[in-house]
């Protein structure tokens, strides 16, 4: 499967570009190539962004949303179309995924187009698995409107797991914590990591 990492956002909560930000050390996009390039079951990465020179460091492949501004649908979309097959899709602000979550999902992928954890009752739809039957969809919504991601994901054949049986696991909490703002760079830098989890 393919790893691709969505780094199209505004940024507004953070004020500048998250993939830049660094915690612990690295930029956080830095970081979520790192993951994924250890990640088991991953064997090639892309990153989806409108501003490539941005993260031109990273010597990997990138690739344009085709429908620009319409957030996190639209750079699964992107990837989708791109590869054509299965993506572990994840935002450039979560430096604590745990790399064993990829293949999770990809094992509870059968008879299913998307396999996504629900985490304190939500879905974490940009730590999910998205398969090629996806792409219609996507575009359709894309094309008259663009709903939002987990409306489109309802109209999918979706498989949820459980936070129960992630962490049961060993995918630890943390795994979902997403740096969004100034306030999440200081916890994500100062705190420990056994008392990060997902909000």
């Amino acid at each position: 499967m393919t790893g691709a990492v969505l780094a199209g956002g505004k940024s507004l909560r953070m004020g500048r570009e998250k993939g830049l930000v660094e915690i612990r050390g690295q930029s956080m996009i830095a970081t979520m190539a790192s993951i994924l390039g250890t990640a088991p079951g991953i064997d090639s990465l892309i990153i989806v962004t409108n501003n490539p020179s941005r993260f031109s460091f990273l010597d990997m492949p990138m690739i344009p949303d085709y429908f620009p501004a319409k957030g996190p649908l639209a750079g699964i979309h992107a990837a989708l179309r791109a590869v054509r097959d299965w993506i572990f899709v994840t935002a450039c602000d979560m430096p604590f995924l745990s790399p064993e979550l990829p293949r999770y999902l990809w094992n509870r992928r059968d008879g299913v187009d998307v396999v996504v954890p629900r985490i304190g009752g939500h879905w974490a739809t940009v730590a999910a698995l998205y398969g090629p039957g996806c792409l219609p969809e996507l575009e359709r919504a894309l094309d008259y409107g663009s709903p939002g991601l987990v409306d489109v994901v309802n109209r999918l054949r979706v498989r949820s797991v459980s936070e129960r049986d992630l962490f049961r696991s060993g995918i630890a909490p943390r795994s979902f914590f997403s740096v969004n703002t100034p306030d999440d760079v200081c916890r994500a830098n100062g705190t420990a990591l056994e008392t990060i989890a997902a909000e």
